[in-house]
Order: structure tokens, then sequence, then C-alpha cells
């Protein structure tokens, strides 16, 4: 057992004599393997998926800051970018004749400061040959008759219209859910199946006992253009008076419209379409400028 003790000390003290007499030989091949095994890791890395895509990455960033032409150097203008205009007024057939005084009162209606920000942009077509419906809107396309020979019932057939795109586009956008619900839920169950408990006297035309969209516009269109008669109505009726108060809740604000009054003649009790009761178009215009 010694003796082997002594064998092995021997021959660790014969090895650090040869490293000792050749110990620049030594210190030579410890840097080769150093050297080489860095010149292998740096191949492997280069090589393999995840050095690719770093060595792409930086090569794409260069050529982006080469190409770059807006540095502190050089400058240049950008592309305009063209807004959609707020209106686009079209007439069918293109040569069709319009009333002028029509075409103003649209623009003006749409471009006010209570509807531009509500129905914009829009996109509307005037059609001279279509009769019945007097109307179709297909989200911010709206399509009207001219064959409608009163000017204030042409006026409020567009915000009828514009009341659909209130419903459908205007309040949606605004809000991260949709607050027509609210308005639906008060007197319908669905599409076109009204409450059991709802009755004649909680809609404000006989066109709005059709369907909620049509209750909806119908209510949009009697808070704009009567007012004071809504609000009278909601006085006696709970269901007339939630509906007053989600347009004054969620779509008009500021107190706009609030108590206003624009008919020519006192509004009866029923009416089967809230377009066909006349209004004093030029006092509205006035209003809304």
């Amino acid at each position: 057992m010694i003796e082997n003790k002594y064998r092995y000390i021997k021959i660790l003290k014969a090895h650090f004599n040869f490293l000792f007499e050749n110990k620049y030989d030594v210190l030579k091949f410890v840097i080769y393997v150093c050297f080489f095994s860095y010149l292998l890791f740096t191949w492997q890395k280069t090589y393999s998926p995840d050095g690719e895509a770093i060595l792409n990455s930086a090569w794409e960033q260069t050529s982006i800051e080469e190409n770059n032409p807006m540095n502190d150097t050089t400058f240049t203008l950008g592309k305009k970018i063209q807004k959609k205009p707020v209106l686009t007024l079209d007439l069918n057939p293109d040569l069709a004749k319009v009333d002028d005084t029509l075409l103003k009162a649209i623009k003006f209606n749409v471009e006010s400061k209570i509807f531009k920000d509500k129905v914009t942009p829009l996109d509307l077509t005037i059609d001279t040959t279509r009769i019945d419906p007097r109307w179709r809107v297909t989200w911010n396309k709206l399509m009207l008759s001219w064959k409608i020979k009163d000017l204030s019932e042409s006026m409020k057939v567009l915000v009828h219209e514009l009341g659909h795109l209130v419903d459908l586009h205007y309040l949606p956008n605004l809000w991260d859910y949709d607050p027509s619900e609210n308005f639906y839920n008060i007197s319908w169950l669905s599409y076109n199946v009204k409450k059991k408990w709802s009755k004649m006297q909680d809609f404000l035309s006989g066109y709005a006992l059709t369907n909620k969209y049509e209750d909806f516009a119908e209510s949009f269109t009697f808070f704009i253009f009567h007012n004071e008669e809504f609000k009278s109505r909601a006085a006696k009726n709970i269901m007339i008076a939630r509906k007053y108060n989600f347009f004054k809740k969620y779509v008009f604000i500021n107190t706009e419209f609030s108590s206003t009054s624009f008919e020519k003649l006192q509004v009866s009790y029923y009416n089967w379409d809230s377009t066909k009761i006349p209004v004093n178009l030029k006092k509205y215009l006035y209003y809304i400028r």
C-alpha cells in the first residue's frame, strides 16, 4: 500500500517536472485550444437558426437606416392625407335637375354642429326616379326620393334616416357597448316583437310600432322636431319618458333641442308617420346652424 502511494507521488512529480521544463510549449498549447474553441463557438452561433435570425434582423435594421431618407440632412414632404368629404352628394340619374333649395338645406343639416359628428362622412344620393320607399339606407349610404314634393317632409325623411345611422353606427362606435339596446328594451323583446304590456300610447307614431329600429328613428325625429310635445307626453307616460331620457342622455348634449317646437300646427295625438307633420323649416335650420 505504501509502495503504491510512493509510486503515484513519483509519477506526479515526473509530470510536474515535464510541464515545468516545457512550460512555454504548454502555454502555447492552452492558447491554441482556447482560440480554436472560440472559433468553433462563433461558427456554431452564426449558422444556428437563432444566429441567422439575429444577423438578418441586424442586416434589415442597417438597410432601413441606410435607405431612410428622413435623417438630419434631408427633408421630404410626405404624402398628403386625403380625408373623405363630410358629405358626398350624387344625383340619379346624373343629369337630373333638383331644387337647389333642397340641396342647400340638406348640406346645411348634415354639416351642422349637431349632426356633423354623428352622421358623417355621409354618401347621399337623390333619386329622381324613386317613389316608394322614399328612402333607403345602407351603412353610411343614404338614398332619398326626389318625388317628395314637400320640402318639410323631405327634410324630416332625411332626419329620420339619419336617426338610423345614429342608432346603428354612431352609438356603437362611441361607447364600449351598444347603448341602443337600452332603448330597445323599453318596448321590445326582439326585432319586431313587442313586450306584452306595451300599448299604442307607448309609441310616438303608428310607424314606430313596426319594429325596434323604426321606433328608434321615429322617436329620434320626434325629439328633434317636436321636443316640447315629446316632453309633454313623457310627463304622462313612463315608457315615453324613458325614451325621451334615452336621447337626452346618449345622443343629444348640452340641452340640444330641449323644449323646442318646430311644427306649424298642433301635433295630433296619433300620427302614422311623424315625417308627415309639417314643420317650419326656416326656424329649424336657423336653430341647428
